[in-house]
């Protein structure tokens, strides 16, 4: 019981050290994660701009004239650009009477 008790009175006497210390780890910990983000958030930037330069090639040596602003709009919403989503989407474009309001 002695020792506990000498322990939890150490504690009790660097509680504002213990705090400063553990204030300063968190600040930097946090400005290191938001370095992190920020470089990540750079790098995702790259990549959709890579995305949308590759689904826009891939468009036009794709057979049948797909449009690469369809690709990307598929892209965007989170869908698989297959074919035949890409036919659905160009087909929905292209006539009014599916798109209007019924």
């Amino acid at each position: 019981m002695r020792g506990v008790n000498s322990v939890l009175v150490t504690l009790q006497d660097h509680a504002t050290l213990i705090l400063a210390l553990l204030a300063t780890f968190l600040g930097f910990l946090a400005a290191w994660l938001l370095r992190r983000v920020e470089r990540l958030q750079k790098r995702v930037k790259a990549a959709e701009r890579s995305a949308e330069e590759a689904a826009r090639a891939a468009s036009m040596a794709a057979p049948g004239g797909i449009d690469p602003e369809v690709v990307l709009k598929l892209l965007r919403e989170g869908m698989p650009p297959t074919l035949d989503n890409v036919y659905a989407l160009m087909r929905r474009r292209d006539d009014p009477a599916q798109t209007a309001p019924r």
